[in-house]
């Protein structure tokens, strides 16, 4: 890749709909009303969930002397977006980048047009660099409190979602989906949790008899309230947002009630809330619980997990008029 003259720099020219018009803008000229370009940045970070961040030569448009993230510009003519940002961080920084199966994190609209942020996540060695001496003055890696540090001392180019950038740098919390399953975690619930775990059983009501009235739900609430004091409740979170629920009775030693919000199945949420809820149980004594009875169209899903945590299944009963079955896990 040769690094394009400024002067000489072209831009395509797009709609806001982001479909190129077929004309091309030269750089530093004023853009028409309702004509757009493409701006590319790229974050990248390191397995210590650092931020590569370059300091822009003090002779250089634009934000001079100010510490930015990794880089950024403008496409030029024929490039799309992942071209732009390997050609980019080439010129800026003497590293090539494989960006062919990558997809911007998000992209963000500003007055003249779009701006795609592609998170990067690679160790790299900084004493290999080759800085682009027309633009870059050094680089340095730094965590997010220095970066806050940074801006906030107004050192650095004031993106107003910087610490943002640290939760989608960390591929423990973030996908490029915005997938979060290994930021979850389970514990004992808290008051501070009470309207958000309502929420959810507001979602999955349908599945427990005697919560289809309000009366239903009030009753439940208040058994909440009770097991949260007892410490007799599990929840798993997602932030502060409650997508898994267990309540169990110790004196009984029983299960009476477990969900996992629909859109956070199938990633082991239930049996970590269940192995957390082990560690209050009696080894000793059999664990039950009620589910759907077999051939119950909803219970298909329940039967199978209370299987593979080895609970069998047990006798034929009734929850408040509803045909049910226990399944028990025997004591050790």
């Amino acid at each position: 890749m040769v690094p394009v003259k400024l002067e000489d720099e072209l831009w395509d020219v797009y709609t806001k709909d982001r479909v190129k018009t077929g004309k091309t803008h030269r750089r530093g000229d004023k853009m028409e009303k309702g004509e757009y370009h493409l701006v590319v940045h790229v974050c990248i970070f390191n397995s210590k969930n650092q931020l590569l961040i370059q300091q822009r030569q003090p002779f250089k448009k634009g934000w001079p002397n100010m510490w930015d993230i990794s880089v950024g510009g403008s496409a030029v003519a024929g490039d799309d977006s992942g071209q732009a940002a390997e050609r980019e961080v080439l010129e800026e920084l003497g590293l090539r980048l494989d960006l062919s199966d990558k997809r911007p994190s998000f992209t963000m609209n500003f007055s003249d047009g779009f701006d795609d942020y592609y998170i990067v996540k690679q160790d790299v060695d900084i004493r290999n660099l080759h800085l682009q001496n027309e633009e870059v003055k050094q680089v340095k890696w730094v965590d997010r409190e220095e970066a806050l540090c940074m801006q906030n001392a107004g050192i650095m180019v004031p993106y107003w979602f910087l610490d943002k950038l640290f939760d989608l740098g960390d591929v423990h919390v973030f996908d490029a989906h915005g997938n979060r399953e290994h930021s979850l975690t389970v514990g004992f619930a808290s008051f501070k949790n009470v309207e958000s775990w309502m929420s959810l059983v507001e979602i999955v009501r349908d599945n427990f008899p005697g919560l289809e009235t309000n009366n239903g739900m009030e009753k439940y609430l208040q058994t909440l309230l009770k097991n949260i004091k007892e410490e007799r409740a599990v929840c798993a979170l997602d932030g502060n947002m409650v997508i898994g629920i267990l309540l169990f009775s110790i004196n009984h030693n029983l299960i009476s009630c477990l969900a996992v919000h629909p859109e956070y199945r199938r990633q082991n949420i239930a049996s970590r809330m269940v192995d957390l809820m082990l560690t209050k149980m009696d080894s000793n004594r059999d664990i039950s619980v009620e589910t759907f009875r077999e051939g119950d169209e909803k219970g298909g899903a329940s039967r199978l997990f209370y299987s593979s945590m080895g609970f069998v299944p047990g006798e034929l009963t009734f929850s408040l008029n509803y045909p049910t079955q226990k399944f028990i896990l025997k004591s050790k």
